[in-house]
């Protein structure tokens, strides 16, 4: 498994490493002051690699989260962020500021993930849902355990969605994205996004009471 990321000591890349056509042309205009986003992607592109290391520590939870419900298990998820963020370091130098920076961001990750779950079929998914709500402390033992076997059941039924649906469940649900921003990450009409959306839930909603009729 890939470890490393760009460490904090790494000096800027000199600026002829980036010369090749296709690199994204000087940014005349102002950075908004309130998009720390843009800030660090400015810096990065102005010679500060600690602008990059800002945005990934600012979105590697992000990223963590749509890997594992797209490849199905920590390891894997893993695995993709770590290529996700090696390409973007790669690319962002085509990156024109001013573009929206999380539907660029997605669909690295996206692709990664679906590239690491087409290779590297190795799990059906060990549930380290740290991103999903865990059950209460205050619960007792049985209801903690029926608690998390809902838990597992719905992580199963989610990994057995078609990846159209499972990746626009995954987004609303997990990672909080309205439907206009799904829509405009996965590149699809809005309609679809709503479409695929009440197709997920209603699967998932056949996929449990299945199993709990068993």
């Amino acid at each position: 498994m890939l470890t490393i990321f760009p460490s904090r000591d790494r000096r800027p890349d000199p600026p002829n490493k980036f010369g090749e056509a296709g690199v994204s042309p000087p940014f005349d205009g102002e950075v908004p002051v309130d998009d720390p986003d843009q800030a660090d992607l400015a810096r990065f592109l102005d010679g500060d690699a600690a602008g990059f290391e800002a945005l990934m520590t600012r979105h590697r939870r992000q990223a963590y989260g749509i890997a594992l419900g797209l490849c199905g298990n920590h390891d894997d998820a893993m695995d993709a962020v770590q290529k996700a963020f090696l390409r973007m370091h790669r690319s962002l130098p085509r990156f024109r500021l001013g573009q929206p920076f999380f539907p660029w961001f997605y669909r690295i990750v996206r692709n990664a993930a679906l590239n690491q779950r087409r290779d590297e079929r190795r799990h059906r998914g060990d549930v380290p849902l740290d991103w999903v709500d865990k059950p209460s402390q205050g619960l007792s033992p049985l209801e903690a355990a029926e608690a998390e076997q809902l838990r597992t059941r719905l992580w199963d039924g989610i990994q057995r969605l078609s990846p159209e649906l499972r990746e626009v469940f995954v987004l609303f649900h997990f990672q909080g994205l309205k439907y206009r921003e799904i829509a405009a990450a996965v590149d699809v009409p809005l309609g679809t996004v709503m479409s695929r959306l009440h197709a997920a839930r209603q699967q998932l909603r056949r996929s449990l009471g299945e199993e709990a009729s068993a």
